[in-house]
């Protein structure tokens, strides 16, 4: 037996030196309460997408000439830039899109860079495009709303409201707040075509009279003997009255020609119907937001006691209202979280003082508080935040992160019981399991670091888990190795005194030990006995069960839903009407939508009822109601199914091209659950296509919000130039120009009043640009600055153009989606047949110019399980080293990983018994387990390692390990077990998303901890078997 010196190493220095243990564990405590109260708080992680967006303004410009004119040359200077993994492009009416999806492993400042400085080398756009616009989305978090409503004008409820905002965002804690539901300023100067014929004057020349008049410059500086003296000029015309003073013409006798002469000058709104109610009443809100790491609830604190003393002073006829806190909620799935969290320290504190000593119990019960301070000190700086899904990442390493404190802490017991109390005894118990409990949580971290490399929107989820895991592991190793020995050294022996009456509780735990070691020696021993002395049919049987065990979870027994929903505090509905609705049109149905809503709330019982406030926008031919319900404890009702009756209480509504209703946030970061890519170059074969994928889809049960980016078409007039045109010195760009400034307009200039720029537009009346006629009735100015007939000099050409063009690096494209009812049918399965099943076989024979590609969230789950898969294996691979090196053998570590199948198998059933769905947050769960589940395995073949190194026959020392471990085996499971059921049996909707993965470890323990005990020692003797098996035949066999 080695001789284990008790005087050397770091663990026998700190267990020695117990000022310096407790040291440390001061520091631990102390930054970790600091930053505890620091951190930055959120409801969930950034779900943020590596993805580059390119806006470029086109103003005026069809889908068609967007395209031809921007998309092209956009998608030629970005094409070769490296570290893109994706490029689309949309072109609208005026408006040109890129969307850039950033490979995981590029560095995506120096592609931003890179695309910046291609965009810049670009010098063929049209001359009236504006600059582009070039952002990756930051995340933005809006903390509250607050709403101004009344019965005032459009002009004085947004001027009343830009105060409001001033004053916010005066207030300490806050830098962003944004208006929503108002439109921008304009100042528009409309001339009849009269007027301009009558002084001869034309729209552009009209508007650099306006920018010669309209500006301030510096003058010079003179440069007196007493100093300098600034000189400039001030003319900036800055409203109605300013521009209307504006000069057009000077005659020789003094006579002026002024703007305010033939112009109508209005300083009013862009020309864009638009309309905001807020519980019915005209509105203007302003929207909070938390940036970069403001914490949310001071945000909200700050906002609501602003404005209940606003309400004091507010002029007649207009309310302020706070709403849409997004702190309530946040605090309330915080609380419910941290209640869960208690619970499980209770159940394990019970567990761990039925198995050990109370005092033993309480100082391995002691590192579960600093690992967790450890974790928040260095949370801050890893970009970590409290939120609800890193506050699950602590309830899951709850019963983990005591493991390695268990086995040091229940060695040490039994070594003092056999060898007696003192410094020297702690440090040997401590010694003895060091090693193996090191590596065992090593394999741990080692299966949660593929959480870290999940790709996608999505991957912000298992990330936030797995850095709260790995830095509460990592603190639980010096935890137990640094501070744990010198606490246990201080511990007084057991001292019997007769004479005293024992307590209840050590009552118990007599009586629950006597039982145990019942248990082990006359239950479990003999079992272990036999099924050693049976190994071959043992293992045999646990394979068939194993291959029932696939069988019966590959069936349709547990369902898949890969990304599920996030349960929220709103509902959403999102409006757009087909291609030439009136904005009229849109606002009545949005009046429908919201009262059906109101209607929908007051039909059911009074417990039943969700509203709380509810703001409807229209904007042109599209439409929002944003509903804020109850909150989430106080619900009787999923979100989501209330979304569905709201939605089926609407019913069909004529003219609406997608009306979608959520009461739910994606965790895949899509708007959409499928999503499909049609690429083609044949643009008619391409639609035919998409229509038939669309039919595909709407003949599934469950399959709603069916959307075709192919949004249809809309009239077109192509203009072409006449040959007489030609002849008076007129070229097709000169009749672009000349109607371009007719009937959209041109900007003379922009100035800035406040925190808005206005543009300033020169253009015909509204009600001169209506229609064909008014097309037909213009006038043309040629060089000579004759005016001619519109029709002599151009031919117009009738047709329709797409509304929006789709384009997939180069290509045109298609795209398809579509939401599911995730409990009527499976995401996955509606991928799945469609790309394998009848309509891949359609377009194969119909439209073989057509290729169908996965986008979205479907892209997204198949990268997503490809990633798994590599990174899973990869950690196979770590936890196969991190064993072979401690235990210095290449086949053992085989037989530890055996039970890693059996977890999985125990997962899946835990998903069965407790009747939820797989997700991709189980899949992480089951990667994890992996690392979890041989841990236990790790202590038992060392213990064998050991004991057949002082001489134990190797049949005895498995069954020594099985009787010897196995309280030690049965307390870590346990732990983990208890530490995540009070998760499992949360009710509460926030909490739905979470519990896969806490199934996934908890039954997956459960169910490989069994095997682990009976399983494991057949398999060392069995490789023990083979050892001598392959011993023999190299003696047998002749030398020569």
């Amino acid at each position: 037996m080695k001789t284990i010196d008790t005087h050397k190493g770091i663990i026998a220095w700190f267990a020695r030196n117990h000022v310096a243990a407790n040291l440390l564990m001061l520091v631990i405590v102390l930054t970790g309460i600091i930053s505890a109260l620091t951190i930055r708080t959120q409801i969930t992680p950034d779900l943020e997408a590596d993805r580059i967006t390119i806006d470029i303004p086109f103003p005026g410009a069809s889908p068609g000439e967007v395209e031809s004119g921007v998309i092209t040359r956009l998608e030629e200077a970005i094409r070769d830039i490296e570290g893109i993994d994706l490029m689309r492009t949309y072109s609208r009416k005026g408006m040109g899109s890129m969307r850039l999806n950033i490979e995981s492993d590029a560095d995506l400042q120096v592609v931003m860079d890179d695309v910046k400085m291609a965009v810049d080398r670009i010098s063929s756009f049209p001359g009236s495009i504006e600059k582009p616009i070039i952002y990756r989305a930051q995340p933005q978090v809006g903390a509250i709303n607050v709403q101004v409503y009344g019965d005032l004008d459009e002009r004085s409820m947004k001027a009343f409201t830009e105060k409001i905002r001033e004053e916010i965002l005066s207030l300490p804690s806050i830098t962003k707040a944004e208006m929503r539901g108002s439109r921008p300023y304009e100042i528009a100067i409309e001339l009849k075509e009269e007027k301009l014929r009558q002084y001869g004057l034309s729209l552009n020349e009209v508007a650099r009279a306006v920018q010669r008049s309209s500006l301030d410059l510096p003058a010079g500086i003179i440069q007196s003997e007493s100093g300098d003296i600034l000189l400039r000029t001030e003319g900036l015309a800055y409203n109605k009255n300013d521009f209307e003073r504006i000069v057009l013409v000077s005659e020789s006798d003094g006579t002026r020609l002024t703007l305010g002469d033939i112009a109508n000058v209005s300083d009013g709104f862009v020309e864009q119907q638009f309309h905001s109610l807020f519980n019915g009443k005209p509105s203007i809100g302003i929207t909070v937001y938390a940036v970069s790491d403001q914490n949310q609830i001071d945000i909200s604190k700050d906002v609501q006691q602003y404005v209940k003393k606003r309400k004091d002073r507010l002029p007649d006829g207009i309310n302020l209202e706070a709403w849409a806190d997004s702190t309530a909620y946040l605090s309330g799935t915080m609380g419910m979280m941290v209640s869960n969290m208690l619970t499980g320290v209770l159940l394990v504190l019970i567990v761990l003082g039925v198995f050990l000593r109370l005092q033993l119990a309480f100082w391995v019960m002691l590192g579960m508080p600093i690992a967790f301070l450890g974790a928040f000190a260095l949370l801050p700086l890893v970009g970590g935040s409290i939120n609800m899904i890193s506050l699950f990442g602590f309830i899951l390493v709850l019963g983990i992160v005591v493991d390695d404190a268990i086995i040091i802490g229940e060695s040490v017991q039994s070594t003092t019981e056999k060898l007696g109390p003192g410094i020297d005894n702690v440090i040997i118990g401590a010694k003895r399991v060091a090693t193996p409990a090191t590596f065992g949580v090593l394999t741990t971290i080692m299966t949660f670091i593929p959480l870290l490399l999940v790709p996608g929107t999505f991957g912000a989820l298992p990330e936030a888990i797995g850095v709260v895991v790995i830095l509460c592991l990592l603190f639980s190793i010096i935890e137990s190795k640094l501070i744990l020995p010198a606490h246990l050294a201080s511990m007084a022996p057991i001292v019997i005194d007769r004479t005293k009456p024992v307590s209840r509780w050590h009552r118990f735990q007599s009586k629950f030990a006597a039982a145990l070691k019942s248990f082990i020696y006359n239950r479990y021993q003999p079992l272990l006995e036999k099924a050693i002395k049976q190994r071959y049919i043992t293992v045999a049987i646990f394979v068939a069960m194993l291959v029932l065990a696939i069988g019966f979870v590959m069936g349709p027994y547990v369902r898949t839903v890969f990304f599920p929903n996030m349960n929220s505090d709103y509902l959403r509905a999102q409006l757009e009407m087909v291609d030439g609705a009136s904005t009229e049109l849109t606002t009545r149905v949005i009046k429908e939508v919201s009262e059906s809503l109101t209607d929908y709330n007051q039909s059911l019982p009074e417990d039943e009822q969700f509203l709380v406030n509810f703001a409807a926008y229209t904007s042109n031919k599209t439409g929002m109601v944003m509903v804020e319900m109850k909150k989430n404890g106080e619900l009787k009702k999923n979100p989501e199914k209330i979304a569905s009756e709201w939605r089926a209480k609407i019913g069909e509504i004529a003219g609406t091209k997608k009306l979608e209703i959520s009461g739910s946030e994606k965790s895949h970061g899509n708007d959409s659950d499928v999503e499909f890519k049609l690429v083609g170059q044949n643009e008619e074969e391409l639609n035919r296509a998409a229509q038939a994928l669309e039919q595909a889809l709407k003949g599934y049960v469950g399959v709603y919000d069916i959307e075709n980016s192919d949004k249809g078409t809309t009239p077109e007039i192509n203009l072409q130039i006449k040959p007489s045109a030609e002849a008076l010195g007129l070229s097709l760009r000169d009749l672009a120009d000349q109607v371009r400034a007719a009937f959209y307009g041109v900007e003379a200039q922009r100035i800035q009043r406040g925190r808005e720029e206005v543009k300033v537009m020169v253009r015909y009346p509204k009600s001169d640009r209506e229609s064909r006629g008014n097309l037909d009735s213009m006038y043309i100015r040629t060089e000579s600055g004759d005016e001619v007939p519109f029709g002599s000099v151009a031919e117009m050409e009738e047709r329709m153009s797409p509304s929006l063009i789709a384009r997939t690096w180069g290509k045109r494209s298609v795209h398809i989606s579509a939401n599911v009812e995730q409990t009527i049918i499976e995401p996955g399965i509606v991928v799945k047949e469609i790309v394998n099943g009848d309509f891949s076989q359609q377009l194969e024979l119909e439209f073989p110019g057509v290729r169908l590609e996965l986008g979205g969230a479907s892209q997204e789950q198949a990268e997503l399980q490809t990633r798994m898969l590599y990174t899973s294996l990869l950690a196979l691979f770590g936890i196969y080293a991190l064993m072979a090196i401690p235990l210095k053998s290449y086949l053992q570590p085989l037989i530890i990983m055996g039970v890693i199948p059996f977890g999985m198998i125990g997962a899946m059933i835990g998903h069965l018994i407790v009747g939820i769905d797989f997700s991709a947050l189980s899949l992480c769960g089951i990667v994890a387990l992996a690392g979890v589940v041989v841990n236990d395995s790790i202590i038992m073949v060392d213990f064998v390692n050991k004991s057949v190194e002082e001489g134990d026959p190797i049949a005895d020392a498995a069954i020594k390990a099985g009787t010897e471990r196995f309280r030690a085996i049965m307390l870590t499971s346990l732990t983990t077990f208890f530490g995540l059921l009070p998760i499992l049996l949360e009710t509460s909707f926030s909490a739905q998303m979470v519990i896969p993965m806490a199934v996934s470890l908890g039954f997956g323990i459960l169910f490989a901890t069994v095997i682990t005990l009976i399983l494991i020692p057949c398999l060392y003797i069995i490789l023990d078997d083979l050892n001598n098996v392959r011993w023999n035949f190299w003696a047998a066999k002749p030398s020569h």
